[in-house]
């Protein structure tokens, strides 16, 4: 007797309708379409109390609450993040995973290559568009409307890589593809290396570390601003970069090669959302968090302060500091340091150069 199924369930990313069957084969006698919701903070500590029940070695609740944080609860990434922490790193099992394994399972995902990652990166780069798309998202306050009917966000949404925030906002869906999607249009090379830091600093930086071993985040971000006005309209140049965002890629690079001569861990911070991007670095076990945004008026400006020192302080983090690129024709060049709510914001107001003048061409 010849058997046959009773029925077929299809289960992936894409819509019945979408995909490509033999036109003979009706798409339409199906049950029902459902989405798998990402894990809860709640779900996500039952998953590893699993495994904590099964070979006795403990999570730090910090490390749990940062791996939800870092996934949004992405089940792949959640796994992986696992993975890494039990089976690849050297820990013995009677020694507790804490933030410091953490940051290095954090950069281990960020720089491997694996079936997911692959994938949200082949997306992001079906539409020129997609660029322009997922850096304002991430860039300006105003952002943009969640518009199913527009064949990108529409793409973008159904891939995975944004989703419709509570306000009908589109958002990046967590941390991690945020970063990864800024180091993909990252340009490998921007020509300006080798100018981040005066002739003469030292080769290992000693100048923008203490003697035990803090970072000079004072003066490192001093030193960004006149990179930034050494460097003038080149920064213009900075190949494959929109002019609009070349500010924040170029913030995002400076750092990403001073955490790595110093042997330290970067990361995206904090809900993605819209409008700002939240840069943590984790180095000697000290945390610290940078916000960069685009100025979009001095109201915004004042509120990011407010927002970055509730943050701090829902970190335990005593100082903060806040950049934000200044692209109008007349910029109003700053920096502050002030105390609100008892902690310390280092706020700068960085010009970007808008166009190469005649003479400069």
């Amino acid at each position: 007797m010849q058997q046959c199924p009773y029925s077929v369930g299809i289960v992936g990313v894409k819509n019945i309708a979408q995909l490509n069957l033999d036109r003979s084969i009706s798409p339409f006698n199906i049950q029902d379409e459902f989405a798998l919701p990402n894990f809860t903070l709640e779900q996500v500590c039952e998953l590893l109390a699993q495994y904590t029940n099964e070979v006795d070695q403990a999570f730090a609740p910090e490390v749990i609450e940062n791996i939800h944080k870092q996934t949004a609860g992405q089940p792949f990434l959640i796994n992986r993040f696992a993975q890494i922490l039990t089976e690849e790193i050297a820990l013995s099992k009677n020694e507790t995973i804490q933030m410091a394994h953490f940051a290095e399972a954090h950069t281990q995902l960020l720089e491997e290559t694996n079936a997911n990652i692959s994938h949200l990166l082949t997306n992001i780069r079906r539409n020129p568009r997609s660029e322009s798309i997922l850096m304002r998202i991430a860039s300006y306050e105003t952002g943009i409307r969640f518009n199913p009917d527009d064949e990108i966000i529409d793409e973008l949404a159904t891939y995975g890589v944004i989703t419709k925030g509570n306000d009908r906002m589109c958002e990046i869906l967590n941390p991690i593809y945020q970063q990864r999607i800024l180091q993909a249009f990252k340009p490998l090379v921007n020509g300006l290396e080798h100018e981040y830091f005066p002739q003469d600093t030292h080769q290992d930086l000693v100048d923008y570390v203490t003697s035990t071993g803090q970072i000079k985040m004072d003066l490192l971000l001093d030193n960004f601003r006149d990179f930034i006005s050494r460097a003038g309209f080149r920064i213009l140049l900075v190949p494959d970069t929109p002019k609009e965002f070349v500010g924040q890629h170029l913030l995002y690079a400076y750092l990403d090669q001073f955490v790595q001569l110093i042997h330290g861990h970067i990361y995206l911070e904090g809900q993605t959302g819209r409008g700002k991007i939240d840069l943590a670095i984790f180095h000697n076990a000290k945390k610290y968090i940078v916000e960069t945004k685009i100025w979009e008026g001095p109201r915004s400006y004042q509120s990011g302060k407010k927002q970055l020192a509730a943050y701090l302080k829902l970190e335990g983090v005593s100082e903060g500091y806040y950049v934000v690129f200044d692209h109008r024709m007349e910029p109003e060049p700053r920096v502050d340091t002030e105390t609100i709510d008892g902690l310390t914001i280092r706020s700068y107001v960085i010009p970007v150069v808008q166009e190469v003048s005649s003479q400069q061409t």
